[in-house]
């Protein structure tokens, strides 16, 4: 992460708590720095059929706890479906996604541990993307907004998309020297 002058820093005291798009609405709960970087947690709500891509966490684990409604987790090839009243902890570094299975929206928890500001930053910047119609790569741009994002939070892709990350050293290192970092910050997270 980079530095910030000290009125970013006075500003970053103000992140927004809830963050939305048209697929998700993240709630903060406890954020790494009001829990000593012990946990970082969220409460989000997904729309029916909505969920992410295969990724994996290289440093901490994600557990699933559904709050209403049913969640799909996969756990590499296999899937589960969580009810409220259950949860899932997904180890690091194994592959995983998640999504709505049904014709409702859900609501679930997740918990990051340890906590990791990286991964909240990197949250927002996906939200900031997808509101501005770049949650996809389909340009040289988009590719280096999806290096900072999965730098920053210790995530790669897995599956087919993980043919990505060997360069994302190297993609990261030309998005914070075009200023791609520091702008998704200013933009999306201060």
């Amino acid at each position: 992460m980079e530095t910030f002058t000290e009125q970013e820093v006075m500003q970053k005291e103000t992140l927004r708590r809830v963050i939305s798009n048209p697929e998700y609405t993240v709630t903060f709960l406890t954020t790494a720095a009001e829990s000593g970087n012990r946990r970082s947690e969220m409460e989000i709500e997904l729309r029916p059929g909505g969920g992410n891509g295969l990724h994996k966490h290289l440093n901490f684990t994600e557990t699933f706890i559904p709050v209403e409604g049913a969640l799909e987790v996969q756990i590499g090839q296999n899937k589960l479906l969580l009810e409220p009243g259950e949860q899932y902890t997904v180890p690091i570094g194994v592959p995983h996604n998640f999504a709505n299975p049904g014709q409702k929206p859900t609501r679930f928890r997740v918990v990051i541990e340890p906590g990791h500001e990286g991964f909240e930053y990197s949250l927002r910047m996906l939200y900031g993307l997808a509101n501005d119609g770049r949650a996809t790569i389909k340009t040289w741009d988009d590719l280096l907004h999806a290096s900072v994002v999965l730098m920053i939070s210790d995530m790669r892709l897995a599956g087919k998309q993980a043919l990505i990350n060997p360069f994302l050293p190297w993609l990261y290192r030309l998005a914070r020297q075009k200023g791609f970092e520091h702008d998704m910050i200013r933009k999306y997270c201060i």
